[in-house]
């Protein structure tokens, strides 16, 4: 082997291994949150008890959904302190359609709560009728923190969604 062949196969190499050493990590997230329907990903509460918040996959489901139906706000980042619901919104909707339906507007689901509490839902999605672009990134920013990587990895799932029919209306 010459010495300039013995190079181009060590930067290959090289590369290659970079790439993945890089991939892995994503690769084993997705296999991971795609595993079970509803994906679990344990913490450590302060007082030390494992708590665990799974995937909401119902949710998830009807998020996208609702992102193909054009169901969906493209706000700034951090509009979603102003585009939440309000507690008698969230009330209201309870009393008007019940707790199943709140469930789908919450990626994430407390098992350790009771069914028909609010407290059970975490990780709002949307204001109870659209899909807020805000509300996903602070779910996925929050997931993250928390190391709920299933919620994290759904959340930046409907990101991606979300900025692709953006661009598919945008070319429309």
């Amino acid at each position: 082997m010459t010495a300039r062949t013995q190079k181009v196969v060590t930067v290959f190499f090289v590369a290659g291994s970079a790439f993945l050493c890089a991939a892995l990590p994503t690769v084993g997230k997705v296999v991971l949150s795609s595993k079970e329907r509803t994906g679990t990903t344990a913490r450590l509460s302060r007082g030390g008890a494992t708590h665990a918040v799974k995937l909401n996959r119902i949710a998830f489901e009807y998020s996208n959904k609702l992102i193909k139906e054009g169901h969906v706000i493209v706000d700034k980042r951090d509009a979603w302190s102003q585009h939440q619901p309000s507690t008698e919104e969230e009330n209201e909707f309870i009393r008007l359609h019940g707790f199943d339906e709140y469930a789908k507007w919450h990626l994430g689901i407390d098992e350790d709560k009771a069914e028909a509490t609010k407290g059970r839902y975490k990780f709002p999605y949307g204001d109870l009728r659209n899909v807020h672009r805000c509300a996903v990134l602070a779910v996925k920013s929050r997931a993250g923190q928390y190391k709920y990587y299933d919620i994290e990895n759904a959340a930046a799932q409907l990101i991606g969604t979300i900025d692709m029919e953006k661009e598919v209306h945008a070319n429309h």
